[in-house]
């Protein structure tokens, strides 16, 4: 499925470059705990075990998918990420399908924005075998929902992540 907003995110991840850069790391780490708040908000209003990579949209209507040629065109110019990144590229895509196409989501901040700021600030991210979010150098835990739940929410505007990095 092929929705405007879908599409209008499709469009801002094929121009992220990423190769990245570790000039606004100290941002990207901000985004990537917001994610983790925003995801176990998510996780714990749909009920699921997974957290804190999983496809919500899935899990409130698995109609909400999004054409699988716009995904592959995204994988092919992101290029050799681990595939927890190209899962939540696709997440983020299903996710845009389900805010066009349903008006009765809970009313909670968008998931997957945090990733897509994170990318287009400097590329993707990875998971170490240890269990830890790898974000440029630096090795995030994952933590535990709860302590997710806690965080304060991060002002996503260019200022405040700009500020960040300089900082």
């Amino acid at each position: 499925m092929r929705t405007d907003s879908a599409l209008t995110l499709a469009g801002r991840l094929e121009e992220v470059d990423w190769i990245g850069s570790f000039d606004q790391a100290r941002s990207r780490v901000a985004l990537m705990r917001e994610f983790l708040r925003r995801s176990a908000l998510w996780a714990r209003a749909t009920g699921s075990a997974e957290w804190p990579f999983f496809d919500i949209a899935a899990r409130i209507d698995p109609s909400a998918r999004i054409d699988a040629d716009v995904v592959t065109g995204i994988a092919e110019k992101a290029g050799l990420q681990q595939p927890v990144v190209l899962d939540t590229l696709e997440w983020s895509l299903n996710f845009a399908v389900l805010s066009d196409i349903r008006a009765d989501l809970p009313d909670l901040p968008e998931p997957f924005v945090p990733l897509v700021l994170l990318s287009e600030r400097g590329g993707g991210f990875g998971l170490d075998g240890s269990g830890h979010i790898e974000v440029d150098m630096a090795a995030i835990s994952k933590g535990c929902m709860e302590d997710a739940l806690e965080r304060t929410p991060l002002d996503l505007s260019e200022a405040s992540l700009s500020a960040l990095d300089a900082g």
